[in-house]
């Protein structure tokens, strides 16, 4: 018999034609799983995935701005813990792609993908929630004497609302959401594991708690 790439010479030399078609055949079947194997690991290699180890990032689930943290999980897969504590999961469920990728959630629900470091999620049944993740980390607030300002300006960092928190955490139950650009009085400040929050209201309506987290804030002075 045949065996391997050394002794095809001798094949075609002393067997006859039959054999000689039997060893080629057998050479040709092993060319196409060396092929078969190749192609599948280049494949693999194009999966795109947008971490591939623990980061921590700033997010959007919907219009609420929150940190967190994305690192691999599953097959293929990866997961996204809000500091709100939220926690999604998702593995691929279409081929690889930039744009529209096609991903399911534990639940079974299906997202669009698109981007690849910076990236965003989109939920095409259910509550139709949206997930936006930025490759870059803000950096931190610049020092502010809170007790110095009694006036702070809504900032929606582009978007026209600023949600209105009934805790000083991303967690807690929606208070309101107030425009950007408005003045507020500044009731009182305080700090966790979420970043500095304040607590606003509005001329005349003492009785509302209202917390706002200070990214999303423009401490004015009193003559502003």
């Amino acid at each position: 018999m045949c065996h391997g790439l050394l002794v095809v010479g001798d094949c075609y030399t002393h067997l006859d034609n039959r054999l000689a078609f039997l060893c080629s055949r057998m050479l040709h079947r092993r060319f196409l799983a060396i092929a078969a194997v190749s192609a599948s690991v280049i494949a693999g290699a194009s999966l795109v995935r947008p971490a591939t180890a623990a980061q921590t990032l700033d997010c959007w689930m919907n219009d609420s701005k929150q940190t967190c943290q994305v690192k691999p999980w599953g097959n293929g897969g990866f997961e996204i813990s809000f500091s709100g504590s939220a926690i999604y999961r998702f593995v691929p469920a279409g081929p690889p792609t930039t744009d529209n990728r096609r991903m399911r959630d534990e639940q079974g629900r299906i997202w669009l993908m698109s981007g690849h470091h910076s990236f965003t999620l989109s939920e095409q049944n259910g509550d139709g929630n949206r997930i936006a993740v930025s490759n870059v980390k803000s950096r931190p607030a610049a020092a502010v004497d809170h007790q110095a300002h009694s006036k702070v300006k809504l900032s929606g960092h582009g978007q026209p609302t600023v949600t209105l928190y009934a805790k000083p955490n991303y967690g807690a139950a929606i208070a309101g959401m107030g425009v950007s650009g408005e003045t507020l009085d500044k009731l009182a400040c305080t700090s966790n594991s979420q970043g500095t929050w304040c607590r606003v209201g509005y001329p005349g309506q003492s009785g509302r708690v209202l917390w706002v987290n200070r990214d999303s804030l423009i401490f004015l002075g009193d003559g502003e």
